[in-house]
């Protein structure tokens, strides 16, 4: 069965010449590797995989993206790391939305003991129910906080100190 795979396009000046190429490919791979390792493994048959996969399409607007990720109609012991990589992005963006308090602890998400059936389906109306939050998606909407700046008020110019600063430099050149 073809999957599509999620790619992130990185445009490089010299794309597929010398280290960065290599390294771009080796960081590409890496991930690839990480979203296999974490990807839930288990025993799960198209009745578990459709509702996931229906959620997934579900929320998948609220994050920019088309809702086109395709039927999973064969039994597997692994979800895909694509799938895995979405699910991914949806638990991070809730984990934020939890800590910022604008949804409820108790929508976070989790691979963790997704292992059959049952545990897809648990994970498929999570998805389902955040698809339809309208706090979750408000919060989705709104820009990130920005980091806070590490203003050292002591050793930060002030328009004072330039003129004094610009002055004794002008005295020490005479």
């Amino acid at each position: 069965m073809k999957m599509p795979k999620v790619e992130v396009e990185v445009e490089m000046e010299n794309e597929g010449k010398g280290p960065m190429a290599g390294m771009a490919a080796e960081a590409e791979d890496s991930e690839e590797g990480m979203y296999e390792e974490t990807a839930p493994k288990g025993k799960f048959s198209p009745k578990g995989l459709m509702p996931l996969v229906k959620a997934a399409n579900a929320l998948l607007p609220a994050f920019g993206q088309t809702p086109d990720y395709p039927a999973l109609k064969e039994p597997m012991t692994q979800l895909p790391t694509d799938l895995t990589r979405v699910l991914s992005m949806f638990i991070a963006a809730v984990d934020d939305a939890v800590s910022a308090e604008a949804v409820d602890p108790q929508m976070t998400l989790s691979l963790d003991g997704v292992t059959d059936d049952r545990g897809l389906m648990l994970l498929a109306a999570k998805i389902d129910a955040l698809a339809k939050n309208k706090d979750f998606k408000r919060f989705l909407k709104e820009p990130g906080p920005m980091p806070e700046a590490n203003v050292d008020e002591e050793r930060t110019p002030t328009p004072e100190m330039a003129d004094e600063a610009a002055d004794s430099l002008m005295m020490s050149r005479m």
